[in-house]
């Protein structure tokens, strides 16, 4: 059940995750029992039920988190433990609370954007977020998607992105293109517009949300639909707190898969390799817990606009789904052939989490993006704007 993830993994460090204080405790463990009650009602059935079936029960359980129990915008370090509940049950869940890619509407969208959508995402719709290039999605400066200004002033957006996740459930797209001066933008477009084509790519994990290759050709984006602030300043800015929700979700997966081993353990009698598996189980237990804890930094790093902020998200994404995705493998080891049948939830939580390593970031370049933080002079960077008057625009630091 979901309150393990509390009472086993996150209790005992709670005042290390949470040093001053500020989370939620009470509520974190309302969302476990409100979790609970969802996946009740909208059973997401065996691991091999067919993706657009599994989709429609996700929005469900996202509906009853978010619309009916208020689980929406939350404080960003309790969006990380309530991301690692979440996972603890199904990586599938990952969307299950929160704005996700919506924050960037929240945040950045005009007042006409925010008035269109924000409704609609905290009465439990997705955003999609559309990046991701066919030239290689690292490469974000050489962004090809472009628009160009129709008679009316509207702009006229073209191009295509691919790998994009919730292709099919996601009600707008925060899309990330070139405007007519040549710089980097991202506006939301309504994903029920005519212009947009949709090709699914059935993936080898994550098929919770559909996934594949999304063209735009000439949509139309009112100026208001635009973000507002530099593309890759925004950009930046989000995956700096996005990461860190995402590696939590996977550890939370972890953190299931070493709960279901090692009760399978205590009732077998397994004295000869005894030794070498309290070894794994020891291990796996620091691993997954310090990771967890790095991703707490990187939270709060985010959350202060740090100068290392984006370094740390990468680097902790990179290392904490690596720990994972190992650690689950050596566990699954431990309970011989039934850790390997494909209709288990630990052969699902593998696929998973295999997902993960491409997803939001393959991890060579998000190790390339840490070290480069150790080796380029940090350059002062503004922070953007807010859709709230009272924060104030402070410079951060930013790694060229």
């Amino acid at each position: 059940m979901s309150g393990e993830a509390i009472d086993l993994w996150l209790h005992p460090l709670r005042h290390f995750l949470d040093p001053a204080g500020t989370a939620d405790w009470p509520r974190l463990v309302e969302l476990a029992t409100a979790l609970d009650e969802a996946l009740v009602n909208h059973p997401l059935g065996p691991a091999l039920l067919p993706g657009q079936q599994r989709s429609q029960r996700l929005l469900g359980v996202r509906r009853a988190l978010v619309a009916d129990r208020g689980f929406g915008e939350q404080p960003p370090l309790w969006q990380l433990l309530a991301q690692f509940v979440c996972g603890y049950r199904d990586l599938d869940l990952r969307d299950a609370t929160g704005l996700g890619h919506g924050r960037l509407i929240a945040r950045h969208g005009t007042d006409r954007t925010r008035t269109r959508w924000l409704p609609r995402l905290t009465a439990g719709e997705l955003a999609g977020v559309a990046i991701t290039e066919p030239h290689g999605g690292t490469r974000v400066g050489q962004t090809r998607a472009h628009a160009i200004i129709s008679t009316n002033g509207t702009l006229l957006l073209s191009g295509r992105k691919c790998w994009i996740s919730r292709l099919s459930e996601a009600a707008v797209f925060v899309v990330f293109f070139r405007d007519p001066h040549g710089r980097l933008a991202a506006a939301a477009v309504d994903a029920a517009d005519p212009g947009l084509r949709r090709t699914l790519v059935p993936p080898s994990g994550l098929a919770g949300w559909s996934w594949g290759v999304l063209d735009l050709h000439q949509v139309r984006v009112h100026p208001d639909d635009v973000l507002r602030g530099d593309g890759m300043t925004l950009l930046r800015e989000h995956f700096a707190t996005y990461r860190p929700w995402v590696t939590a979700t996977a550890l939370g997966g972890a953190a299931a898969v070493f709960d279901s081993v090692t009760t399978a353990l205590a009732g077998r009698d397994i004295d000869r390799i005894w030794d070498n598996a309290l070894i794994t189980i020891g291990r796996t237990h620091v691993q997954l817990t310090t990771a967890l804890l790095g991703c707490a930094v990187a939270a709060h790093l985010a959350e202060q606009g740090h100068a290392h902020a984006e370094a740390w998200g990468a680097a902790t994404k990179a290392h904490g789904v690596d720990t994972a995705h190992t650690t689950t493998a050596e566990l699954a080891l431990l309970l011989g052939a039934a850790g390997f049948r494909h209709d288990t939830p630990i052969a699902k939580t593998r696929r998973d989490l295999a997902g993960l390593l491409f997803a939001d970031g393959i991890h060579d370049s998000l190790y390339r993006s840490a070290g480069r933080t150790h080796t380029t002079t940090p350059i002062t960077m503004p922070v953007q704007r807010e859709n709230n008057p009272a924060t104030p625009a402070t410079p951060i630091k930013a790694v060229g």
